[in-house]
This record gives C-alpha cells, sequence and structure tokens, in this order.
C-alpha cells in the first residue's frame, strides 16, 4: 500500500467538506490484492459529484464510537461505477456513531470487467472486522451490513454468498437496493458495470440475490421509495418474498415519496421516520440472550488462559511416561505450526503448545501446566505479538518482556532450557488496526529479547532477519495476513530453530 498516503492526499479536498473523520484508514490488503480488476493505484480519482472512480486499493475508512455497541460494515452504492462515499457513507456514519454504532465505510474495488472483485472485498473487510471485533471484546454477533442502490446489491451479495463463517453478516440493512440482475426490473447500469454489455443467463442468475437466498441468509431490512424512478422497488419486494419463502426474519420499510440516492442526506423529507425504523430494527440484536452465554462467561472467567486446552494431551504424555525432548511454546503462530506442519514435529519428538490469541501474560500462568509438568529439556518460547496488538488490553514491551524472563526463570529452576525466539515481522495487526507501529513494536521489543538472552547466555532464534521485508512486514509469500506464516514462512523457520537448538 505504498500509494495510500497518495491516495488520501488526493482526497483532503473533498475529505475537508465532512466534520466527521475517520479514526483511520485500513487497507484490506496491505501486501496487495490477490488480483486486479485492471486498474493501477494513480487510476483512483475524485469525481465532481464526491465519488470516488478506478480505485485499485480497497480500504475501510473506520469511525469508532466512544462506546461501541456494534459494527456495521457500510458498502456506498455508485451504480458499480463509483462508490458514492459521502452522502451513502460518511453521513451514515455522522447519524450512526453519536448512537454508539462503529461504521465502516468499505470503499471496495469497481468490478471492471472482473465481476468477483466487489464481492471479495466485501468478504475480506467483513472477516478484518469480525478479527477486531473479538479483539475488542464487543458480542460476536454485533457485526452487520448496510448497503446502498448498488452497494445494496453488494449487501444482499455477501448475506447471500458469503465465503467463509467469518464474513458471513449477522444482519442485513438495504437501503433502494438493486437486487435482481433479471432484465425486466433490473438497473442496467449496475447490471452493465458488473457483468458487462452481454451477460450469459448463468451469469444472471448467479448475481440475482433473490435467487440466491437460503434458511441460512441473515436477518434482513429493506428500506425504499414506491417512487424510486431509479431502481424498480420491484428488487426489493422479490428479495423480501424470497426471505420469506426461506423463513428468514425480514423487515420491509416502504415510505410513498423520496425516489432514490436520498442516503443520510439532511434534507430528505422523510429521513427521520427512516431512521427510526433502522434504529428499532438494530435494538433487537442487542438484548442479553444474543449476547456471549451466561455458562460461557463463567467458563471464560474461570479458565482465562485456557488451561483446558491441552490438559488430556497431558495427562496422555504423563501417563505414557514418555520423554518430551522440546516443548514450543506460544501463541497462534505456534498452534498453527503443529497444525500446518505436523511432520516436522512428530519427526523430531517435539509437542506443540500455542494458543491462539494468547499474550505473554496467559502465556506466564499456563507455563507449569504446559512446559514445566512435561519435564522437557528445552523450551521454544515464541510470543509477543498479541501484546503489541493490546489483546488484554496495553502492556508496556518492558511488561511483556519481563512475563517473558520470568519464563525463562521458571524454566532454569526446573533444569529446562530456554530458547528464546524473535517475534516475528508483522505490518499490521488486522484484528486491531488501532494500533499502527506495529512493525517498530517488534522491532524494539526483539531488541529486548536478544539483550536479555545475551546477556544470560541464552539461545537467541532469530526469524526476524530472514523473513522481513524493507517495509518490517513479512516477505511476499510469507503470510495471507500480515502475521501468520504460510507453509513457505515455517519452511524459513524450521532449518533455523533446528540450528539453534543442536
Amino acid at each position: 500500500m505504498k500509494h495510500l498516503g497518495l491516495i488520501l492526499a488526493s482526497l483532503a479536498a473533498s475529505s475537508c467538506l465532512w466534520a466527521l473523520q475517520p479514526a483511520m484508514t485500513i487497507p484490506l490488503y496491505p501486501s496487495g490484492a490477490p488480483d486486479s480488476n485492471g486498474y493501477l493505484p494513480a487510476d483512483e480519482y475524485v469525481g465532481k459529484n464526491g465519488g470516488i472512480y478506478q480505485t485499485s486499493e480497497p480500504r475501510i475508512d473506520f469511525y469508532r464510537a466512544e462506546h461501541p455497541k456494534a459494527t456495521l460494515l457500510v458498502c456506498p452504492g455508485g451504480g458499480y461505477r463509483y462508490t458514492s462515499v459521502g452522502n451513502e457513507g460518511i453521513r451514515v456514519a455522522e447519524f450512526f456513531v453519536p448512537r454508539g454504532y462503529n461504521i465502516a465505510v468499505l470503499k471496495y474495488r469497481l468490478p471492471n470487467g472482473h465481476e468477483h472483485i466487489p464481492l471479495e472485498d466485501a468478504s475480506r473487510a467483513m472477516e478484518l472486522l469480525r478479527d477486531s471485533i473479538e479483539a475488542w471484546h464487543l458480542p460476536s454477533a454485533q457485526l452487520g451490513v448496510m448497503g446502498f442502490s448498488a452497494g445494496g446489491h453488494l449487501a444482499a451479495s455477501l448475506l447471500t454468498k458469503y465465503p467463509s463463517p467469518e464474513a458471513r453478516p449477522d444482519y442485513g440493512i438495504l437501503v433502494y437496493p438493486v437486487i435482481s440482475m433479471d432484465s425486466t426490473i433490473t438497473h442496467q447500469g449496475s447490471c452493465r458495470q458488473l457483468l458487462g454489455e452481454h451477460p450469459a443467463d448463468e451469469q444472471r442468475l448467479l448475481w440475482s440475490a433473490e435467487k440466491q437466498v437460503t434458511a441460512h441468509t441473515p436477518p434482513c431490512l429493506i428500506v425504499a421509495c414506491q417512487d424510486d424512478p431509479t431502481v424498480q422497488v420491484e428488487n426489493s419486494i422479490r428479495f423480501y418474498q424470497s426471505l420469506t419463502a426461506a423463513h428468514v426474519p425480514a423487515s420491509m420499510m416502504f415510505v410513498p415519496v423520496g425516489k432514490h440516492g436520498w442516503g443520510f442526506s439532511r434534507s430528505f423529507p422523510q429521513r427521520e421516520l427512516i431512521e427510526r425504523g433502522m434504529l428499532s430494527f438494530l435494538a433487537q440484536f442487542h438484548p442479553v440472550d444474543v449476547l456471549e452465554p451466561e455458562y460461557k462467561r463463567d467458563a471464560r472467567r474461570n479458565d482465562w488462559a485456557n488451561f483446558g486446552r491441552y490438559a488430556k494431551d497431558n495427562e496422555q504424555i504423563k501417563a505414557a511416561r514418555s520423554k518430551t525432548k522440546v516443548v514450543f511454546y506460544g501463541n497462534s503462530i505456534t498452534q498453527g505450526w503443529y497444525k500446518m506442519r505436523p511432520d516436522f514435529f512428530l519427526s523430531n519428538g517435539f509437542v506443540g503448545r500455542g494458543i491462539s490469541g494468547q499474550t505473554s501474560s496467559e502465556l506466564l500462568v499456563r507455563f507449569r501446566q504446559d512446559v514445566i509438568d512435561l519435564h522437557p529439556k528445552t523450551v521454544v518460547i515464541l510470543c509477543g505479538i498479541n501484546d503489541i496488538a493490546e489483546n488484554n488490553g496495553t502492556i508496556s514491551l518492558e511488561h511483556t518482556m519481563g512475563n517473558i524472563i520470568s519464563m525463562c526463570e521458571l524454566a532454569k529452576a526446573n533444569k529446562i532450557r530456554p530458547v528464546l525466539c524473535s517475534v516475528l515481522p508483522a505490518r499490521t495487526c488486522r484484528w486491531n488496526p488501532f494500533v499502527i507501529d506495529v512493525p517498530q513494536q517488534v522491532i524494539a521489543l526483539n531488541a529486548l529479547i536478544k539483550a536479555y538472552a545475551d546477556a544470560s547466555h541464552i539461545r537467541y532464534v532469530d526469524y526476524y532477519s530472514a523473513m522481513a521485508d524493507s517495509d518490517g512486514g513479512l516477505k511476499q509469500g510469507l503470510s495471507n495476513d500480515d502475521v501468520h506464516p504460510t507453509v513457505s514462512g515455517y519452511e524459513i523457520m524450521e532449518p533455523i530453530v533446528l540450528k539453534a537448538l543442536k
């Protein structure tokens, strides 16, 4: 995303027209999108209508509420020709943020002959926000999507064609949406921009959202005007009928006049009525019974360090009186290592004890059960990125280092050789995009780890130098999300740690 700063600078003139500014802008693909829509970063521009044209580097403008209770991914319209980020983005944030809703305005790539690309971006954005919600300790069922016009079609496509459970919204709000690609009712401009001049019948069917509804489609509110001359109201009616036929909870709110494209315009005469309807719809997703069940909260309170994760495995090792050579101890990077490369562990007699999301504080608490009680000769400790990401709140690098030192002291006191690993390069922690200096913090923490290791005659495993690019992130091909290694990443790490263990 080297060109993002230039893009944002070019938008500054238009952005200053709005009182509300985003807390930050989050790129969807910091290392570059997996495919292209044919545009280059230099092609993007802001039109006279304030819309963004020819986007090639998709991102989210994130507007954060002071005490957020939910997050809405907003897909502006624009006929798949541009994104109308003002009236159908920033104005949405101006209304919802003071009422306790985070608003993530999606600046998605336009198709330009690549019909799958807008949905690819919306899915990626939803997955990113899902990760962020967990990091911010918000209820996991509080993530919805809102779309306007062609952005309504994109939102409806996400609601019906989500590619993964993480990309599935919990509910949707569709405002004067384009729904169908049926030639008799579709918005011809959106259809042409998405599918081309002469789409095949199979394309029309695949991208008609009313034909893709299933019993697993999330609940929806549909809002439209009867006198809409741009997108026939039949689009909304057909989607509602499909939802009803599939027994999906749905609400439909029509007003007699208003036409098309009013978004959250302050001059729209029906605005107050529609705003009340939207807030009423959203309120049903916030009662106590949709939050984390009490029994799960109790279990998390009683086992916040996740002692139960490896309890049975540890008992089996102890019962078998098998000798443990090395315990690899850490977070999701260690957990993923065993999952993706089990032969590396099994052939070397290594034991993996990684738990996704854990900070050094949690690792220190379960160190006795998952390391000391297994009586290994060596423990390989790899942690720190989740402390930097503030998974359990703000913690200084010095306190993180203190936890690591305590683990080493416990190991040596029990005649276990500690081996300390560098934190892997990371350009960003996508599940908490508010931490903006990740590369610098990784370098600083690694300096503390190496200094302590050298002073204490502990072996230091330097993954960082072999895996970092010039921006302080993982080199291309070594990660799909800028944090967790791919198989190629682990293949680089393995000979480095094996050399240290000898």
